[in-house]
């Protein structure tokens, strides 16, 4: 696995040692002892994305977490783009979580009752959207304040749990680039984060993905209004709106 590159084939082969170490997936929620792989992926920017890496994960017979957000600028999770893949995701076998934002609510930490109800909130949106129970939070950029906290409602990443006996691994800003994942082996038990965003068919930088994903982002947007308004534009540049 030398020549690190953040691809699908790449991806492939890292999922093949995971396979050949013996290493089983569990869900969150699971019993987690040895020779345990919790696989998780935080969509922060890309369905599309998330989908071909539940494809790889199917075929190397491992079930992952998927945590979708329900509050994001990127994507609506009720649009029939994001719905789809989704629904293609659960089918796959793979679990739905919710990643949830805080910086879409407060900027310093709020009232823990407060913090719940907004979960709650998103996590019944989200359940509506993936017709299946979501009871696991990853939280995006978390803050100090969530880090290895417990919550009585629902199960978070970030709990001690997690971290005390699990190792951890990353690829957060591509920073797998610099620091190989198995350099020295890999762990009995292992976590892995992986954003789908940064992957694909050819290699490419962190900036480059997000600017890949902009593009798309701005193409389906593009797509979407002149599907809405026929024909776009009129003479002033401006749609007619009836």
């Amino acid at each position: 696995m030398s020549d690190l590159t953040f691809t699908y084939d790449w991806y492939e082969r890292m999922l093949d040692r995971l396979a050949d170490s013996g290493l089983e997936t569990r869900q969150f929620d699971d019993s987690v002892t040895g020779g345990s792989l919790l696989l998780r992926h935080d969509v922060d920017w890309s369905p599309r994305k998330a989908v071909r890496l539940a494809r790889l994960e199917r075929r190397a017979g491992f079930t992952a977490t998927f945590f979708f957000m329900a509050s994001s600028p990127f994507y609506n999770a009720r649009d029939r783009y994001c719905r789809e893949a989704i629904e293609q995701i659960r089918d796959l076998g793979h679990e739905i979580g919710l990643h949830f934002s805080t910086h879409q609510y407060w900027d310093e930490r709020p009232p823990a009752d407060a913090l719940e109800s907004r979960v709650a909130e998103e996590r019944r949106a989200l359940e509506d959207v993936a017709s299946a129970n979501v009871s696991v939070v990853s939280f995006h950029n978390p803050p100090d304040w969530v880090l290895r906290e417990s919550f009585s409602e629902f199960t978070s990443t970030y709990e001690p749990r997690f971290f005390d006996r699990i190792e951890y691994r990353a690829d957060s800003n591509q920073r797998w680039r610099d620091e190989h994942p198995f350099e020295t082996g890999v762990p009995d038990l292992l976590q892995v984060l992986t954003h789908p965003v940064l992957w694909g068919d050819f290699d490419g930088s962190g900036v480059d993905r997000i600017r890949e994903e902009r593009d798309f982002v701005f193409e389906r947007l593009r797509s979407f209004i002149a599907e809405t308004y026929h024909p776009w534009p009129d003479a002033d540049g401006v749609p007619e709106v009836e």
